[in-house]
C-alpha cells in the first residue's frame, strides 16, 4: 500500500484506494483502549442483568415453595 503524507496533519492518503488514514499511533491506541473499555462495561452490564434475573427467579421459586408448605 503506497501512502502519501498530507501536509501539516497526522493523516496520510492511500494512493490506491484514495482513502485518508490517520497515522497517529497514540490516537489509535487510545481508540482501541476506549473500545475495549466499552466492551468490558457492556459485558458487566449484561452480567448484572443476568444476576438480577437469576435472583428474581430464585425469589419466585422460594415463594412457590413457601406457599406449598
Amino acid at each position: 500500500m503506497t501512502k502519501v503524507k498530507i501536509t501539516d496533519t497526522s493523516y496520510v492518503r492511500d494512493i490506491h484506494s484514495k482513502a485518508i488514514l490517520n497515522s497517529d499511533k497514540t490516537k489509535l491506541d487510545d481508540y482501541n483502549a476506549r473500545k475495549n473499555m466499552m466492551s468490558k462495561i457492556n459485558e458487566i452490564n449484561t452480567l448484572k442483568q443476568e444476576v438480577s434475573e437469576i435472583k428474581e427467579t430464585m425469589n419466585k421459586i422460594l415463594s412457590l415453595l413457601s406457599e406449598n408448605k
